[in-house]
């Protein structure tokens, strides 16, 4: 009887451990619990309306039969008389059950799928904040790294193979200097109470990213032709839409083959929208692959590998993010051998309020993906 009772004991003293430190286990029984108390609830609703339909039809069936005693009365006019009156009861009562059923069950719902959410909403709280916290971190080191190295470089006696592994090394740290930088962004992009906004010249922010990108271009002998309109102010955060803008350029250089050329417009469409889109002329991407490219670390093409200068695939899953955070809508049109085009429409700024310009639609053998984050949601279309 006393090794029942340890036993008992060490189990009970389990279940409070594990109740107490595992979040999930924790979400479990609340749940279950409740759904207990809900089933409780609607028997004890269940109970009370049975018992007063009981009772008023009870009184009801009483009233008739006193006045069908009487020496005037009809007993067919009494006998429609009392169900008449049933009747009306059953509905009231039922309406009552239902509604009162109806709204519990609404508020029930709500606090479990609050209760059921929490640990995995914590959990990629948790995440975002130790992916940001880690990402801050390897700031530092990463920077003395490639300050050494860049140093290093600057000695005209090392030999030229140990030259190029320097400048390989540099080319490395620069690759996860943009990784830890897209981290931060998708790490801040939950939080978009930390943004800013105001009206913002996106051509000023494009010819910044030019003009950084500009090496990476003329390595590749590209043509890059920019056309911005007088209406391009947005209301946006600027350090987010130099992270739109970076990334798409960059993507479209990376992707462009040698001597090609990349279009950047910058113009008013619809009303009291501004569109920023780059066309270039690379190989395009198969439509099987077109559907994924938002997610992240997601490569369309395997022969896109870090040799060929590709990113951390992280690119275009920070811009959809911060286009959300900015209640825009981003497409990417695509066809394989006619390159690839990207437009991005973002709300204008509350200077520019009430521009409006069409577009022209592309051919139906372009295939074309769609998040539209205007009004909440988002779309896909081929």
């Amino acid at each position: 009887m006393i090794g029942y009772w340890k036993r008992f004991a060490g189990l009970v003293t389990d279940f409070a451990r594990k109740y107490r430190y595992d979040p999930f286990f924790r979400t479990e029984i609340n749940v279950i619990l409740l759904q207990i108390l809900f089933a409780g609830f609607v028997l004890t609703v269940i109970a009370v309306v049975a018992a007063q339909l009981y009772r008023d039809a009870s009184a009801a069936v009483s009233a008739g039969l006193i006045e069908a005693l009487t020496p005037d009365s009809s007993p067919v006019s009494v006998g429609n008389s009392v169900l008449s009156e049933i009747n009306s009861l059953r509905l009231r009562t039922i309406t009552i059950a239902a509604g009162a059923i109806i709204l519990v069950t609404l508020a029930f719902t709500f606090v479990i799928a609050r209760l059921a959410l929490a640990p995995i909403r914590n959990a990629l709280e948790s995440q975002k904040r130790f992916i940001g916290n880690i990402a801050h971190e390897l700031r530092t080191p990463l920077s003395i790294i490639k300050t050494n190295t860049e140093v290093k470089l600057m000695d005209p006696t090392i030999a030229d193979e140990v030259r190029g592994l320097h400048k390989s090394t540099v080319e490395e740290l620069d690759r996860i200097s943009e990784i830890i930088n897209n981290l931060l962004s998708l790490s801040a992009s939950i939080r978009p109470e930390r943004l800013e906004f105001r009206d913002v010249d996106l051509g000023m922010i494009l010819q910044s990213a030019i003009q950084k990108l500009r090496s990476l271009s003329d390595r590749k002998r590209l043509e890059v032709e920019i056309r911005t309109s007088e209406r391009r102010i947005v209301w946006a955060n600027p350090t987010a839409m130099e992270q739109i803008v970076m990334n798409i350029i960059k993507n479209s250089i990376l992707y462009t083959p040698r001597d090609g050329r990349i279009l950047v417009t910058v113009e008013p469409v619809y009303p009291d929208f501004i569109e920023f889109c780059v066309q270039d002329s690379g190989s395009g991407i198969a439509r099987k692959d077109l559907f994924h490219i938002f997610e992240p670390y997601y490569r369309a093409d395997p022969s896109r590998n870090k040799r060929k200068g590709g990113g951390g695939g992280l690119g275009l899953t920070i811009v959809s993010e911060l286009v959300k955070l900015h209640n825009g809508k981003i497409t990417v049109r695509s066809a394989e051998g006619r390159g690839t085009t990207v437009s991005v429409l973002l709300p204008a700024g509350h200077a520019q309020i009430g521009a409006a310009e069409s577009k022209e639609k592309l051919h139906d053998t372009v295939s074309e993906i769609t998040a539209d984050f205007s009004h909440g949601n988002a779309r896909r279309d081929t």
